[in-house]
């Protein structure tokens, strides 16, 4: 599995803005793509400005190939776009232990950079 994890900064007050556009416009075009697992938008308790988006994908390759669709939807920069003042900074990660609490199982990575 692998995981892009996007840092947000939002202007004072406009944290509803942006979990209304991730809801309603970002995530759904990122969750019909091939390849999407799961998305969470985790919000800092202690900073109302700041939030973390992590969406995780089968594999590298599906999210790079998301990317090179080269649609606004693809980049972070459509989040940025819709609320002026948002910063953005997108980082990528494989997933190297993933366990789930209902099977009880971790997911090691493959090897394979598929």
């Amino acid at each position: 599995m692998y995981a892009q994890a996007s840092t947000i900064r939002v202007p004072m007050g406009t944290m509803a803005q942006m979990r209304h556009v991730i809801e309603q416009e970002y995530l759904p075009r990122v969750r019909s793509r091939p390849g999407f697992v799961s998305a969470h938008f985790l919000e800092q308790v202690d900073d109302p400005e700041s939030a973390l988006l992590i969406i995780c994908w089968d594999k590298q390759a599906s999210v790079e190939n998301f990317n090179r669709t080269n649609l606004l939807e693809a980049s972070v920069q459509s989040l940025a776009a819709r609320l002026p003042g948002v910063r953005v900074q997108r980082e990528g990660y494989l997933v190297s232990i993933h366990m789930d609490a209902q099977t009880q199982e971790e997911t090691q990575p493959s090897t394979a950079q598929t």
